[in-house]
């Protein structure tokens, strides 16, 4: 039976080498508009790694992990750190189309989880969901988030402590 290795790596849009490898991930990834408004639902399709970049990515407080199976990365998360508040919003969560329902959205997740509690000392992570992302909506839900406004976008909430 082959073993597959799943680590996690953070990677950084001011890191020359690491943009230009997320831009082929995530260019490849947002081929299909539907999975980029359901990820992104700012930013117009065709992708465009500028301005992904200039519109989330400006923020010193951004932290953003990819998900590796083996040497591939298949999966993509990104927090912002409210130090104050104790809290971080998650985004710009995505897994390649080919590794979905698997529980690999799930361990990202966690990982951050892990990360905010372990390291930061963070009580309470928060999201905003598309309405009609109906499978992320249940993985929120699964994880222990759970609805706080209902408005053009959901947004949650999930208390860590």
């Amino acid at each position: 039976m082959n073993v597959q290795k799943v680590s996690f790596i953070e990677v950084s849009y001011t890191n020359n080498d690491d943009i230009r490898i997320l831009n082929a991930i995530l260019s490849s990834w947002f081929s299909d508009p539907k999975i980029l408004h359901f990820t992104a639902p700012n930013h117009q399709y065709p992708f465009k790694i500028s301005k992904w970049i200039s519109l989330s990515y400006t923020d010193q407080n951004i932290i953003t992990f990819c998900l590796k199976l083996d040497n591939w990365i298949i999966g993509h998360i990104s927090m912002k750190l409210n130090a104050e508040e104790k809290s971080a919003h998650l985004f710009h969560l995505i897994i390649d189309e080919k590794y979905r329902n698997k529980g690999y959205a799930k361990r990202l997740v966690k990982h951050i989880e892990k990360k905010l509690i372990d390291k930061e000392k963070f009580n309470r992570l928060s999201l905003n969901c598309v309405k009609k992302n109906q499978s992320a909506l249940a993985l929120y839900q699964s994880l222990g988030f759970y609805i706080v406004k209902e408005k053009k976008h959901i947004k949650m909430v999930k208390d860590l402590k």
